[in-house]
Formats: structure tokens, sequence, C-alpha cells
């Protein structure tokens, strides 16, 4: 049976595509930040190559996203690595396996371009999210002001 849910990368060009998902989404607090601007952000740094955008989609609609942003090693100025900056699956998508699948997705591409690690922030009460992260062999290393930071270590 052929998977109904097409997860692809966005490019700049194509990045209005996603625009719509992303404020949908609340993930930015307009009360920080100012979602244009915010939105502008992720787009330039789509543009400068220092971010990667996958969606999945169901009938060439976007029901889920995640932000991978290049994030430079703090022990050597060559090295990188990728940080999920969002994730997102449509309320009514959730617990249908497609935040995992794009989670695959993203972990592939980060195991392709050999960096060390790959890491993420989320809310400490979202336990589905903890899950999930956990499910894929990420590891809680820090707590950050009602954040958990995860890591997982792709270099052998």
């Amino acid at each position: 049976m052929k998977d109904l849910h097409e997860i692809s990368e966005i490019n700049y060009k194509d990045f209005h595509l996603v625009k719509d998902i992303i404020c949908e989404s609340k993930l930015i607090d307009e009360k920080l930040l100012n979602l244009e601007n915010a939105i502008l952000f992720i787009k330039d740094k789509l543009s400068r190559n220092k971010a990667k955008i996958f969606i999945t989609k169901e009938k060439n609609i976007p029901i889920s996203f995640i932000v991978l942003y290049y994030k430079m090693s703090t022990s050597s100025k060559t090295k990188y690595n990728w940080h999920i900056s969002y994730l997102y699956v449509k309320p009514d998508y959730r617990r249908k396996q497609i935040g995992k699948a794009i989670m695959i997705r993203c972990i592939d591409y980060a195991k392709k371009t050999k960096v060390d690690h790959i890491s993420l922030n989320t809310d400490i009460e979202n336990y589905a999210a903890h899950q999930l992260y956990e499910s894929f062999g990420f590891v809680r290393t820090n707590f950050i002001s009602n954040y958990y930071y995860y890591e997982m270590k792709l270099s052998h």
C-alpha cells in the first residue's frame, strides 16, 4: 500500500507553501517575537542554507513540518550540527505516526551530512514529544527555563 503522506524538502523559492502552517502552528509565541519577523528569519536562514525544512503533505496540503537549523559546534570552528527548532503536526493528524515519519526523514538527512549530533528543545510538559524523541535515542541533557534540551549522537 502506498504511503498517503508525502514528505518533501522545502527550498527558498517554495517557502510560501509552508508559511501558513508555520503561522497556524503557534510555535512562534507572538508575545515574545513578532510573527512576521520570525517568518522572515526562517526564510532568510533557508535562503542561506542555514536551515532545512521538511513538510508532510496529504493531497498536496501541508499537514506537518520540521525546521532544522545549522548550529556551529562549540568544540570546533569547522564542524556544525543540526538543531530541530520546530516540529508541528496538525491536530487532526496526530497519533498517526506522522511525527515519527518526519523525524526519521530529518535524522536521515542529519546522518547524510555527517554531523556529530542533532539536538532539540521541548517544553517540560510535552510528554508525547518526550516519548517520541526518547524512542529515537535522544537523551535529555539539560533543563533551560521550562524546556528540556535533548541530544542524539550520530557519529560513531
